[in-house]
Order: C-alpha cells, then structure tokens, then sequence
C-alpha cells in the first residue's frame, strides 16, 4: 500500500466518522419518526429494493455500513443474521442507534472493525453482500482489496449489490471549478471524495472476481437524473 494511500484512508476514516455522528438532535429525531420510517433510510428506491432481496438471504454482509440502512432493511426484509461493519466508529455507534431503535439489534450484529477486517473473514460465509458509497470514495487500492476479498468472503450464489456514484469527467468537474487529480481522483478540502469510473470501467475492476448481472441507475432525493450506479454481482466460477 503507497504512503498517499494511507494518508488517503487515514483522512477518510476522520471524515467518515464526523459525517456519521449523531447529535442529541439527531437522535431525538429520529426518534420521533414512525415506525415504518426505516423505509425512508435508503437514499433511494432502487437502493431500498435491492436491499429488500437480502432479506431471502441467510447471512448478510453489510461492508461500510455507514448508519446500516442496508442491514436494517435486510433484516426487516427477512434475514435473521446481518454482519455490519465500518472502519469509521461513528458510523458503528449510528448503526447501533438505529438498529436498537427499529427493532432489530437481535438480528444485525455492528462492530467498528479495522481496515484489514475482511481479509480474516472465511471463505463462503455470506450468501448476501451490499457495500454502498464505499467503492468510489476510497483510493483505488483499497477498492480493489475490498473487491478481492469479497469475493472470498462470499458464497458462488451470493447476492452481492454495489452501490456507486455518477461518473465525473475531467471536463465536467472543470465546468464545477473542480479540479480532478489523474483525471480521476476529487479532493475536497484535503479528502479524497471520488475516485471517478465509467460503467464499464467498473466493469473491468470487478472482472476478474465478479461478472455483473443487472445495473441500474438511481438518483438521491433531489437529484433530476438517474446517474448513480447499482450494480448486482455475481462471484465468477473461475474466481480462486
């Protein structure tokens, strides 16, 4: 792993952490929510569908869980054994919050866990994976660690659903007064924040361990055009 790598996660890790905490004002509303606004936690309602599938499955990955709107979805969904994880600790304390709030801390197991966690992982333990705005706002060393490991961590049947952001060019980014480093990579404010990839260039990443059966586009509320990407993956027969 290159020293700008470290650096890189190092940074996110701090970012992440921040961006997931909870306020008491947080709390307090989420709190007041209904008891179907579980619903609502998923930026999308392509996302929440996917998300809905796991439930058939019988052991469930949620890697960079974030506030673990996959794992309560899926757990809601049917599954009765979610593992979400996140390197960040804030994300892992909302994650806890929310799963103890909607009823399904007995389903979903939440840990803060390091960033080599899933290489320990066994082969073929999960039948269902989601890894959702991760991919893309990592270097892309640790993308494809993420990516690799996976593919051991899951069975040769596994669901396995990635979510990713809308493609940026280098031209684009300009015509924001953004400035894309290796016509790829976006900082803001000293954070890596995309690590920009076509369709098909994702594609090519995921090649070598996984073959894509569907994608989709999706937009986050508020967004007109359906640019972020959802891809469901299939682990090759071939992959070792």
């Amino acid at each position: 792993m290159t020293d700008q790598t470290v650096l890189d996660n190092q940074a996110l890790i701090a970012f992440w952490d921040q961006a997931f905490t909870l306020t008491e004002e947080d709390r307090a509303a989420h709190a007041q929510a209904d008891a179907d606004s579980w619903k609502d936690l998923a930026p999308s309602e392509k996302l929440f569908r996917a998300a809905c599938e796991l439930g058939k499955c019988k052991k469930v990955l949620d890697y960079g869980c974030g506030n673990a709107w996959g794992s309560i979805v899926a757990a809601k969904s049917g599954c009765g054994d979610v593992t979400a994880v996140d390197v960040a600790p804030g994300a892992a304390q909302s994650a806890q919050f929310l799963t103890e709030l909607y009823g399904v801390k007995e389903q979903v197991s939440i840990s803060c866990v390091s960033p080599d966690w899933l290489s320990y992982v066994p082969s073929d333990t999960y039948d269902g994976f989601i890894c959702s705005n991760v991919l893309d706002v990592v270097p892309a060393e640790t993308a494809e660690a993420i990516i690799r490991e996976a593919a051991w961590a899951v069975t040769p049947d596994a669901r396995v659903i990635i979510g990713l952001n809308y493609y940026l060019s280098a031209e684009a980014a300009a015509s924001r007064g953004m400035e894309l480093l290796e016509e790829r990579k976006l900082y803001v404010n000293g954070v890596l924040r995309l690590v920009s990839r076509t369709d098909e260039e994702w594609a090519e990443v995921f090649a070598p361990y996984f073959s894509v059966e569907q994608l989709d586009h999706f937009a986050w509320p508020g967004e007109s055009s359906e640019t972020r990407r959802l891809f469901i993956l299939r682990r090759r027969k071939d992959c070792q």
